[in-house]
């Protein structure tokens, strides 16, 4: 029975496959109405962020096949229109166009903030269904794009992650590094805002053009402080230079980095001088309940591991799938509103969604690189430790919260003088 299951999924795969490649051999631009439901997908395929792009299309196509398997959607299949973005606005917005000029129902995909932002108001524009997988700056739920919905958490969930770190190790002053672009000058932002609030100082911001090779200045320019942790808020391919430097330069305090760096290619270019760095990451299906099975069949059809956002990227196309069937429908506005309504069960855990398009839960995890391997740190949560005696961390009725605990509103609250920033 096991062998007939992994048969099938296998052959679904091989016909989401197929099924990308028959609209390019229709006549004109436009996918041809069909019994089939299409997804556009857009990724990072080219680039220094290419890893991270063919993993969340290969989670992306390793969903479809596990749907199409099981009789897919509303009894139709679902297929793959992948583009790619090039990690590049520009090229972005060309990968965007011409997804939308293929005709297809929805879109998923998008890595990083800045690449993604310029892609949304297209995606709008055009009457479609957004969902980004893996970009999470702030800067994405304030463009008030009422199709466009994030579903990894947001960085204010980063940084309330980050503070439990930080107690968790006892730091006192906290030194970030970003590199200027819109995902890491907001995660640098987000720590500038409210980690003093939380008692850490903050003992410099340094910023690093990307792809510079020497960053002596800024390892001479830490070490002037009194920082006892330093927080890497920009991506891997810059990280590891960085983290090497620090501890060549003498650096002896804590260093993390956030999700941005979150990569199994982060260890091996960090070698010897990664051992003991933090990642505040997202939700690695290694650790999740059923990650063994997930990552047992998405290796056995790719021929490589999943990654670190492998998880979020399964999760995107199947709670599309759960809120079109909920819907009963592909209409827009109907899947939308069953989107913004769903309680959906993941490998990356729950999702529910704010009023602004933004996880209410954080999926926010520590990882810990030891023995040249990633393990999971539980670091507790001091919020929650903190929080009133009566489980409200809002000292006030506020709606946007998840049953008034655990409070994600992060200044987005839309009740007066509402007390989350100081309560929690």
């Amino acid at each position: 029975m096991a062998k007939r299951k992994h048969f099938l999924k296998i052959l679904a795969l091989l016909t989401v496959l197929v099924l990308a490649i028959l609209p390019l051999a229709a006549c004109g631009d436009a996918v041809e109405e069909s019994n089939v439901i299409t997804i556009g997908a857009i990724a990072p395929l080219s680039g220094g962020m290419s890893t991270y792009g063919r993993d969340m299309i290969n989670a992306f196509r390793l969903a479809v096949a596990d749907i199409n398997a099981d009789g897919g959607v509303l009894g139709r299949q679902l297929a793959l229109i992948d583009e790619d973005d090039g990690g590049d606005p520009n090229t972005s917005t060309l990968a965007a166009n011409r997804i939308i000029s293929r005709g297809v129902d929805f879109v998923a995909g998008g890595y990083a903030s800045g690449v993604t932002i310029p892609t949304m108001q297209l995606f709008t524009d055009a009457g479609l269904l957004f969902l980004i997988a893996n970009a999470n700056s702030t800067e994405i739920t304030a463009q008030g794009l009422e199709n466009c919905f994030m579903v990894n958490s947001p960085g204010t969930h980063q940084v309330l992650k980050l503070i439990d770190l930080l107690d968790y190790v006892g730091a006192n002053s906290v030194a970030l590094i970003h590199q200027g672009c819109a995902y890491t000058k907001n995660l640098a932002d987000l720590c500038a805002e409210f980690l003093p609030g939380a008692g850490f100082d903050i003992a410099t911001v340094q910023v690093m053009e990307p792809n510079t090779p020497d960053v002596s200045a800024i390892v001479t320019a830490i070490r002037n402080t009194d920082a006892d942790f330093v927080y890497w808020c920009g991506y891997h391919a810059d990280g590891s230079n960085v983290i090497k430097q620090l501890r060549r330069g003498g650096f002896e305090g804590h260093i993390a980095v956030g999700d941005g760096s979150a990569s199994f290619d982060l260890i091996e270019a960090c070698g010897p001088d990664g051992e003991g760095v933090f990642v505040t990451s997202p939700p690695y299906v290694g650790f999740s309940e059923d990650g063994a099975d997930f990552i047992a069949r998405y290796t056995e059809m790719f021929g490589r591991d999943p990654g670190t956002y492998a998880t979020l990227s399964y999760d995107t196309i199947r709670l599309l799938a759960a809120a079109i069937e909920q819907a009963g429908t592909t209409d827009t506005a109907a899947v939308r509103n069953a989107v913004q309504n769903i309680d959906f069960q993941g490998l990356s855990g729950q999702i529910v969604f704010t009023a602004d398009r933004e996880p209410a839960i954080s999926n926010f995890i520590i990882l810990q690189i030891s023995d040249g391997a990633f393990r999971k740190v539980d670091v507790g949560s001091t919020q929650a430790a903190e929080a009133p005696a009566s489980g409200n961390p809002c000292e006030i009725e506020c709606s946007r919260c998840t049953n008034n605990v655990n409070c994600h509103c992060h200044g987005h609250c839309d009740t007066e003088d509402c007390q989350c920033h100081t309560s929690h």
